[in-house]
């Protein structure tokens, strides 16, 4: 039931989702939007399935869609595939995971921070409400090695940033996660998704957005708030995990001459370590295997080679 009402707001918001192979967990988030108090102008879907999946969306959902369907998909490729395929009238860009879901007034708590915020601002993202609360013994282990920081939203020179915390107000940010967050339409005009990342292009939204901050202001929204319901890791996958976030991070780190590649090898050193104690807390070898696909990860930046890999972790 579309339970909209008419609200003057003076953006008009898009919404893109890249998705691959996942209708369940997609049509668990178009629902949400149909439920929204205010609807968004466009909801674009950038599907790289196997199988084509418009025919299944169109059937299942009242939500008006925009469909592209893409060959050879990576997360990047999909979402520059997005930008150009936004109305006119668009004047907000939001970029959705398709695991994520909307409370009813997510939309209508976004558009209202927008309507008088200063020009100043250039993203947002949305406040995930389950995210993890921090751990106090492995954070001061994080600080240590530059993993992670006492303050929320925090660029660290060694590529890895600072976990979002439960926000109980809004807070200013270097970066934004790329699946719940919200952009004005004039920066996609100069920035774009660098298709290095091939993928799940790990590290590509901290990439943009730590772009953008340069220039921008950029804030985690507490009021507009989504749910973030991945399914798990398949662990038997961790050694390609580890070893594409590594390749990734650093990749990021050397595109930013502020940033450190010495802090990169030390909290690299430091998440090894993290890893291997995480297997023996778990009694698994889901973070051995992750250690052994960072160690793999390393030799191949120390020869030079970068590759990129594009797995499914969650199968």
């Amino acid at each position: 039931m579309n339970n909209s009402r008419t609200i003057q707001f003076r953006h008009r918001l898009g919404i893109i989702i890249p998705t691959r192979n996942r209708l369940e967990l997609l049509a668990k988030l178009l629902m949400s939007i149909e439920k929204q108090t205010v609807q968004p102008d466009q909801v674009l879907i950038v599907d790289g399935s196997d199988q084509p999946l418009e025919k299944e969306l169109k059937t299942n959902t009242t939500v008006p869609i925009t469909y592209v369907h893409v060959k050879q998909p990576s997360l990047t490729k999909q979402r520059n595939i997005g930008i150009q395929n936004l109305n006119d009238a668009v004047t907000l860009v939001c970029f959705l995971d398709d695991d994520i879901e909307f409370e009813p007034d997510t939309v209508e708590k976004l558009l209202t921070f927008w309507q008088t915020c200063p020009d100043t601002i250039g993203g947002t993202q949305f406040n995930i409400v389950n995210n993890p609360t921090r751990n106090l013994l492995v954070g001061l282990f994080t600080r240590i090695f530059c993993i992670d920081s006492k303050i929320p939203g925090k660029v660290l020179r060694s590529g890895f940033v600072s976990a979002e915390v439960p926000l109980t107000k809004n807070i200013k940010s270097e970066w934004l996660c790329g699946g719940a967050t919200i952009w004005k339409r004039e920066i996609l005009a100069n920035y774009r998704f660098d298709e290095w990342y091939a993928g799940w292009a790990y590290q590509e939204d901290v990439d943009f957005s730590y772009s953008v901050s340069k220039k921008y202001d950029l804030f985690f929204l507490y009021e507009s708030k989504v749910w973030h319901n991945p399914p798990h890791y398949n662990k038997m996958k961790n050694a390609a995990l580890g070893k594409m976030a590594v390749i990734n991070r650093y990749h990021f780190v050397k595109k930013y001459p502020e940033l450190s590649v010495f802090q990169f090898y030390w909290s690299t050193f430091g998440l090894i370590i993290l890893n291997i104690l995480k297997s023996v807390k778990e009694r698994d070898f889901g973070g051995l295997r992750e250690a052994k696909g960072t160690i793999s990860g390393l030799c191949s930046i120390l020869s030079g080679n970068l590759i990129q890999i594009d797995e499914n972790f969650r199968k």
